[in-house]
Formats: structure tokens, sequence, C-alpha cells
């Protein structure tokens, strides 16, 4: 579900179910032609497909972190996003990137969806069985 999708309304009835935040980071740098942009985009989107999908009523997409250089200071940008979100009541963070060749490595993430290291998707079984790991080990 996206976060655009949520009535102010309906927000605290719905809050108990909707537990997780996907928070998608483009990687941008700025430097990237606009076909590179569009291409790297659709691969996003794949890869968030592969959540919004099959958990729609248990997962909120926030808007994309697109602007990163993986940088510490990025990095310390997003641990803190991250944080926040928890505070605001998520209690799951799933981040997911395009960019498998920077480490993500966000304590405060729970998961990091990333491309595999050929580039390819990761399949729709590798992700549900991470994300049901993530949920089962917290609900036991």
């Amino acid at each position: 579900m996206k976060f655009s999708d949520i009535e102010e309304q309906e927000w605290e009835e719905l809050q108990p179910y909707l537990d997780t935040c996907l928070l998608p980071i483009t990687g941008l740098d700025g430097s990237e032609q606009p076909y590179e942009v569009t291409a790297g985009l659709e691969q996003l989107r794949d890869l968030l497909d592969l959540v919004e999908i099959p958990y729609k009523g248990r997962v909120v997409t926030y808007p994309a972190y697109h602007y990163v250089d993986f940088s510490e200071q990025s990095l310390t940008l997003i641990s803190n996003v991250c944080q926040n979100l928890k505070v605001a009541g998520f209690k799951y963070i799933i981040l997911a990137t395009t960019k498998a060749e920077h480490a993500l490595d966000v304590c405060e993430a729970d998961i990091v969806l990333t491309l595999k290291e050929d580039g390819a998707l990761p399949s729709s079984s590798e992700v549900a069985e991470e994300i049901q790991l993530l949920w089962n080990r917290s609900s036991t």
C-alpha cells in the first residue's frame, strides 16, 4: 500500500495491520542520463513489486530516498530516517535498492533488499522467505 493511499481518519484503524515500512533507495547522484534514470527506476519498481504486491495489507511504501552517494554521511541520514519511522510506529523497516554494489549496512533497517551479484532480481520466493523469517522471528 502506498503512503498516499492512507487517509488520516483511517490511519489509527489500519496502523496495527500496517506494521512494515518499505523504503526505496534510488541511489541517484545526478550524473545519470535520463534514460539511465528511467532504467534504474524501472528496475527498482520491479524489486518493490516483490514486496508490495504479495504484502499489500501489511506493508506501507514510503517515498523514495533519491539522491544518495552511499557515503558515511548518507548512510547516517538513511539510518536516522529508519529510526524515525520506527518511532512513528512501524515495527519493521525494509530498505530496497538496485545499487547492489553499495553496502547498505543500516542497523535500524530489518531487511535490505537488493539485486543479486549478477544484477538479477531476487526471486519472489527468496524475498518472501526473508520477510516471513523476519515476521516469524519477531512474533516468537
